[in-house]
């Protein structure tokens, strides 16, 4: 990877990449796991699952932060979500980091940094007072959230805050296509390494990790239009995924029949009406010492 080498100047606040990484959990050559590519129909999705978990949640975020300075966005994808807080922190200085360049341009406040988190944070102990990562469960490997959440820690200031946000996605109730179809995916994603029921885990992760005052909120999304128009919002968001973006890393990894999946997508979008399906997201956040 290539950081911006500069200096981190505490005198003026600001906070900049490191020529150095003080911690890296993986080598250089660490593959990135992440099975959704990102095109036009994949940015316009992770902007709709915004959206979604705003509208859930009603907030950006739940940790109890007032006046943070820095603010770290770690899998910032389309950029939405640190371009919204920019706007409820005007004053303070916002920084991204994906794999991907995001494609909307950004406030002066906020900067971005291309780099792979399975590969450390490129920034010194202590830069940030508010560090938040959300739905990398189909990027990180199961048994890299450990020293994820590790360096999540590193990164934050004593004092500030860290806060998570995950999903389950073995859905419920479950009928015979939704079975089927969270039963491939959760397959497929196992030969990466990845666990799509990691949500429900990583309280668990966090508390092994020294952070205090740690609070769990979980929140059932309803999956369908039974659910008005937050549930349409996320079937369309999930379906999306599995007709395209899924659908080829999944076929192929589990040598499927193309048209046996579609017919099982389209049963398991009939079965979120009928069963009245939810989706359980997950937020942890905590404080560090």
């Amino acid at each position: 990877m290539h950081w911006l080498a500069r200096l981190f100047r505490r005198n003026t606040g600001s906070v900049a990449p490191s020529s150095y990484q003080t911690h890296q959990p993986t080598t250089s050559s660490s593959p990135i796991p992440y099975v959704l590519p990102k095109d036009i129909h994949e940015i316009n999705r992770l902007d709709m699952q915004h959206y979604v978990l705003q509208k859930a949640f009603q907030a950006n975020f739940l940790a109890p932060i007032q006046h943070p300075a820095t603010i770290l966005d770690v899998g910032s994808g389309t950029g939405r979500w640190m371009v919204e807080v920019s706007q409820q922190f005007p004053r303070a200085r916002l920084y991204g980091i994906d794999v991907d360049h995001p494609t909307m341009s950004f406030p002066k406040q906020c900067s971005f940094t291309q780099g792979n988190l399975l590969q450390g944070i490129p920034f010194p102990d202590g830069s940030f007072d508010f560090v938040h990562q959300r739905l990398l469960m189909l990027g990180l490997p199961l048994t890299h959230w450990p020293s994820t959440i590790d360096e999540l820690r590193r990164v934050t200031v004593s004092g500030g805050w860290i806060e998570l946000v995950e999903c389950d996605l073995f859905f419920y109730p479950q009928g015979p296509a939704t079975k089927q179809l969270m039963t491939w995916i959760s397959t497929a994603s196992q030969h990466r390494g990845i666990d799509i029921g990691v949500g429900k885990k990583i309280a668990s992760f966090v508390q092994g990790s020294g952070l205090l005052n740690i609070t769990e909120r979980q929140i059932a999304i309803p999956l369908g239009h039974w659910g008005g128009r937050i549930g349409t919002m996320l079937l369309t968001d999930f379906s999306l995924a599995a007709r395209e973006t899924l659908k080829p890393f999944v076929v192929k990894t589990l040598s499927l029949d193309p048209q046996m999946y579609d017919n099982t997508v389209e049963q398991w979008i009939k079965e979120c009406d009928s069963n009245q399906t939810s989706c359980d997201f997950t937020c942890v956040y905590a404080q560090k010492g």
